[in-house]
């Protein structure tokens, strides 16, 4: 058993851990929203502790390490560069600023690390991740940043690949325009490919394409994800809050807290944004638009009552406003 402190249970949006009295009696589970009236509740307890979830993480990093040898090769054993674009059946953007092949590259390489994921080999993912990042930072932005148009950057096809590859593009260009250091532009690709991974424990049905976001089962990707990021993946609070709260809005309308204005954090102030629009791109909310343009006034509407009105006119301002090449046209 750990103790812990205040200060470091305050610095949890969601707690990642059970919390125990001296006797070993459960004060809180892991997977609660630490409220102010909790945390005051918690400062009665003369000393609270949790089981040493360091000491887990190690456990696990052993048991990765263990089983590597063993694993089957497809799983472990691959690289971006290895990737055969030819071996893959899979849609594109004819319309692209980036060529055929990396499309394709891109999006099979981040299919493998969600495969890594999966199978829990969670440092190995991480590890292939950075390699993703890395590939946005110095091979797509050389490409997509000759282009002002929002269609020519988007990656299209599967959406549990293209998804979280387009919010990663759109919130990276955000966090150029805003002068982001090398190391915050980093966090931000890596909190945004990691947005979603909470559904990778959740079964979504497949039929519909809207996302029922009024479903409890749904929601709960947001907690999930924070606490695989931040207990099985052992990365920052940064770049776990986004998963928590890239469904909060400006106005406290989302969830799962109801943050509001400067209480949601500024990465995911910027994932809120890129992530509605790809959604609206892929027509996975309630309002139709064919083209880049129609996305693009979806947004002005929703204006500052869903995002931050510094993040939506950064996005805004970035595209050509007349793009007005149709979604499906652009596939093939």
């Amino acid at each position: 058993m750990r103790l812990v402190t205040n200060n470091e249970l305050s610095n949890f949006k969601v707690l990642p851990f059970d919390l125990y009295t001296e006797n070993n009696s459960k004060i809180l589970e892991a997977g609660e929203v630490l409220s102010p009236s909790k945390l005051i509740m918690l400062k009665n307890y003369e000393k609270v502790y949790t089981e040493d979830f360091r000491e887990k993480k190690v456990s696990n990093i052993t048991h990765v390490s263990k089983e590597e040898n063993s694993a089957p090769p497809s799983i472990l054993n691959f690289s971006y560069e290895n990737i055969e674009p030819d071996e893959f059946d899979t849609v594109i953007n004819r319309d692209a600023c980036l060529k055929r092949d990396v499309q394709i590259r891109i999006k099979y390489f981040y299919k493998k690390i969600l495969d890594l994921f999966l199978e829990k080999y969670y440092l190995d993912g991480i590890a292939k991740l950075q390699t993703l990042v890395n590939i946005l930072k110095n091979e797509v932005y050389k490409e997509i940043h000759k282009s002002n148009k929002g269609s020519r950057i988007r990656f299209m096809g599967e959406y549990e690949l293209c998804h979280p590859l387009n919010v990663a593009v759109v919130a990276g260009l955000i966090a150029r325009k805003l002068e982001y250091s090398p190391r915050n532009v980093d966090e931000l690709l890596f909190a945004a490919l990691l947005h979603d991974i909470g559904k990778l424990e959740i079964q979504i049905p497949g039929e519909s394409t809207l996302l029922t976001l009024n479903e409890d089962e749904i929601r709960e990707h947001t907690i999930i994800g924070y606490k695989m990021i931040r207990n099985e993946f052992g990365m920052s609070e940064e770049i776990a809050k986004v998963a928590l709260e890239h469904h909060e809005n400006n106005d406290g309308s989302g969830y799962p807290q109801g943050l509001s204005n400067d209480f949601i954090s500024e990465y995911s102030q910027i994932i809120n944004v890129a992530n509605y629009y790809d959604n609206l791109a892929c027509n996975r909310t309630h309002i139709l638009v064919t083209n880049n343009k129609e996305a693009l006034r979806a947004m002005l509407e929703a204006g500052t009552k869903r995002f931050s009105a510094k993040m939506l006119y950064t996005f805004i301002h970035m595209f050509n406003y007349d793009d007005l090449k149709e979604f499906n046209d652009m596939v093939i």
